[in-house]
């Protein structure tokens, strides 16, 4: 009983470690995105969907090892808890994880044209889910990076607890649906996408020399609007050659 609870807590500690892991490289992906949403608006809004299951996945596994450890299972506390800062402020980071999730969302149905509080709320909430995101990354990483190199690299570690093909298979899935989720609802977003080629094109046009239309509507000069015309004698010979003008 002591080895299956103590496989249970080092089970959990490295499919936590691994999803924590794969939310990172997300993240460092959106983060760029963000420096540039104008330009990036596509790719920010299909990572900010995909990041939902993966997100729930490590939010679910680090409920579990709280509700485990005040309910005093043995090999839990054998464990011991994060220390207090991250162990105080993670509720706060799963609070405003859900909220810039779930605003980012709300923001497709109500489209770019009137965001109003909708937009500010997503903001707000990106500013302070960064500075707690920020503080359990420096917390965490080092330990996350060790769990998932000895979870997916064999010969790193002898030890392993049972049970890796079912947290793979659970990291794998939540990918999967994040990809999924993201390709389904990224029409929604059209709005938005859109908005951002219309306003290009608008710049482009605004750039343009004024009094001059662009190259595919160029209006040809009224001498150049002329086509040949070939005259015939009455034996079928052509005699001579004509330009008829198209210009009314």
């Amino acid at each position: 009983m002591h080895e299956q609870g103590t496989e249970g807590v080092d089970g959990n500690a490295r499919l936590t470690g691994v999803i924590g892991m794969v939310l990172l490289v997300v993240l460092f992906v959106e983060g760029i995105t963000v420096l540039q949403v104008r330009q990036m608006i596509t790719l920010h809004v299909f990572l900010g969907l995909l990041l939902i299951p993966p997100a729930t996945l490590k939010v679910a596994s680090t409920v579990y090892r709280f509700v485990r450890y005040y309910r005093a299972s043995p090999s839990y506390v054998r464990r011991g808890p994060p220390p207090p800062l991250l162990r105080w402020t993670a509720p706060l980071l799963i609070v405003f994880t859900a909220a810039v999730l779930a605003t980012g969302v709300a923001l497709l149905t109500v489209g770019p044209q009137q965001p109003g509080l909708v937009l500010k709320a997503h903001q707000f909430s990106f500013v302070v889910w960064f500075a707690l995101m920020a503080l359990h990354v420096i917390g965490h990483v080092r330990d996350a990076a060790m769990l998932s190199w000895r979870e997916w690299w064999p010969r790193a570690d002898r030890s392993r607890p049972r049970g890796k093909a079912r947290r793979l298979g659970l990291v794998a899935t939540s990918i999967a649906a994040g990809v999924g989720l993201g390709a389904a609802l990224l029409p929604v977003a059209s709005p938005w996408t859109n908005r951002h080629d219309l306003g290009r094109q608008s710049r482009h046009n605004a750039e343009s020399p004024v009094g001059q239309a662009p190259p595919s509507q160029s209006i040809p000069a009224p001498g150049n609007l002329v086509r040949q015309v070939g005259v015939q004698s009455p034996g079928g010979r052509p005699t001579a050659r004509m330009q008829e003008s198209l210009w009314p």
